[in-house]
């Protein structure tokens, strides 16, 4: 008995007594505790690990896009050689060119201005009493001195007068000074007038005539002008105004 209270009464077999138990489920604990923290270890570093490119899966294609799916389908180029046909058309027969209106042929007959074609002249010579609308030429006939708004062509008794343009025959009449007369009426405003005519004139007024048509033959019946040689009174107006003949007739 003594033997064991001596046991007893010893500290370290007091503590091992009183807590054994106590450290032997601690032990147990603390070996449970490191079994789990080892065990999971591998699936925390793994799940710590970068996310390499092989181990994600794919996107899907856009083509996978519902929003896509309205839009409609372009089609590529392709490099095969396109066939169109194309449909017969019988040939049409071509229009007829339109005629020249007599004021066109008129108006092309003689130009104005600087460069400009002219027509040809009534009749053939030399002028013998020029045009003088601003200024004063001396008169055998009157004895005097006066203006002169046309131009006296020289040419034999006979001779056949032709119209200058293409127009239309405003007058056929004996003036008091300057004999039978005949007035063709052209395009643009344009007039011209013959006299010292012979009585016999092969025109009526409102006749259409051409550029070359025989408007009558020179004769003596200008009073006015009756010493002068035989020749051809011709005079050119625009727009009412008369204009030296020799800028729109070939003269002389």
């Amino acid at each position: 008995m003594e033997e064991m209270n001596e046991f007893e009464s010893k500290p370290g077999r007091t503590f091992w007594r009183d807590w054994g138990v106590y450290c032997a489920l601690a032990l147990c604990l603390a070996i449970i505790g490191a079994a789990v923290a080892i065990t999971s270890l591998p699936e925390k570093e793994q799940a710590q690990q970068p996310i390499r490119e092989e181990n994600v899966a794919r996107a899907p294609q856009a083509t996978e896009n519902p929003l896509l799916e309205d839009r409609p389908v372009i089609a590529q180029p392709s490099d095969a050689p396109v066939i169109r046909i194309v449909p017969e058309v019988e040939p049409t027969a071509e229009p007829a060119p339109a005629q020249p209106t007599e004021a066109a042929v008129a108006q092309a007959s003689v130009k104005t201005g600087s460069g400009d074609r002219k027509a040809q002249a009534p009749v053939s010579g030399k002028i013998v009493w020029g045009y003088a609308a601003d200024k004063l030429i001396y008169s055998k006939t009157l004895d005097q001195w006066t203006t002169h708004k046309a131009v006296d062509i020289g040419c034999p008794e006979g001779t056949a007068v032709k119209c200058v343009l293409g127009g239309t025959v405003e007058k056929v009449y004996t003036d008091d000074q300057l004999g039978r007369t005949v007035i063709v009426k052209h395009s643009s405003g344009r007039k011209t007038l013959y006299a010292n005519l012979n009585d016999t004139i092969p025109v009526q007024e409102g006749d259409k005539v051409n550029a070359g048509t025989v408007l009558g033959t020179v004769g003596k019946t200008a009073l006015s002008e009756c010493a002068l040689e035989s020749h051809l009174h011709f005079a050119f107006f625009v727009d009412g105004k008369a204009v030296d003949p020799a800028s729109k007739v070939k003269l002389g």
